[in-house]
């Protein structure tokens, strides 16, 4: 399962759930200093950054994340924060 997260504060509301998977996070560039990071690599998450960052009010930016995830990942099942 992949989580395609763009704020903080979804990733703080996943993270129960993104520990418990084992999910590998595609996360917004400016979430990279996120001291919460250690503990989902700790958990066994793998942690990727998007190109560029991401406004989540922007469906069409949204979409064009998703399209870049799918495109550099095998898993079909991912989970995108809709704001």
């Amino acid at each position: 399962m992949i989580f395609l997260i763009f704020t903080a504060e979804g990733l703080a509301e996943a993270a129960a759930e993104i520990k418990a998977e084992k999910a590998t996070l595609w996360l917004n560039p400016g979430l990279q200093e996120n001291d919460k990071l250690s503990g989902f690599i700790a958990a066994g998450c793998d942690c990727c950054f998007l190109p560029e960052q991401v406004d989540a009010g922007n469906e069409k930016a949204v979409l064009n994340a998703l399209s870049h995830v799918e495109k550099n990942s095998r898993d079909n099942e991912i989970y995108v924060e809709y704001l």
